[in-house]
């Protein structure tokens, strides 16, 4: 019982500790995780909670993704930003509806997809609240994606360096493949054979 309850307190300050509430208490964010590290040419989720029990008929969010300045910007330089959503859902519908325990909220999930195009460096996604002029900013690492030669190099055999396998198998060719059973796991299965017919 103590440690179901210990768990179960610990799962609820795991929650509640990954996310970031709004300046203006009118949504939370779940995702992406603050200076969380993301990669180019995969997936970038932002996922926002608008509560049941919360007035959100004003909310006007806005999310984009900007360079993180780095020391003193001058006057007149442009920052980076990439539109993430330029007016995020905010409905209340059914299709958004989730509970945990006896708290209703309304979950929205954009997936962004980080573009070959941007620079591996810092940056931080905006929820930008227009109606309010409010902004939530997390900060996030965005990293280079794999290279192209290490996905789609060809298997070299270590006993002929530079020479491809034409089958692409991991395995050398011609090797053969056999299970060894370790005595002692035998003799257990016999045992158990042995009572299991005696009774």
């Amino acid at each position: 019982m103590k440690l179901t309850c210990l768990a179960t307190f610990i799962y609820a300050a795991t929650i509640a500790s990954a996310q970031l509430t709004a300046p203006t208490r009118n949504y939370n964010v779940t995702s992406p995780v603050t200076n969380g590290p993301y990669v180019i040419g995969q997936i970038l989720p932002c996922t926002y909670r608008l509560f049941s029990d919360v007035d959100t008929s004003a909310l006007n969010l806005e999310i984009d993704l900007e360079a993180a300045p780095q020391g003193v910007i001058p006057q007149g330089t442009n920052i980076t930003t990439l539109p993430i959503a330029t007016s995020a859902d905010v409905s209340k519908t059914d299709a958004f509806i989730k509970r945990e325990g006896n708290l209703t909220f309304y979950e929205h999930s954009i997936n962004f997809l980080i573009s070959f195009s941007v620079k591996p460096g810092n940056y931080r996604v905006i929820f930008f609240d227009k109606s309010t002029n409010t902004k939530l900013l997390i900060p996030i690492e965005i990293r280079p994606a794999a290279s192209p030669t290490s996905i789609g190099a060809k298997a070299t055999s270590p006993s002929v360096p530079g020479r491809p396998h034409p089958s692409g198998s991991i395995f050398a060719q011609g090797a053969s493949y056999s299970i060894q059973v370790p005595r002692f796991l035998v003799a257990l299965v016999g045992v158990a054979v042995t009572i299991t017919l005696s009774l």
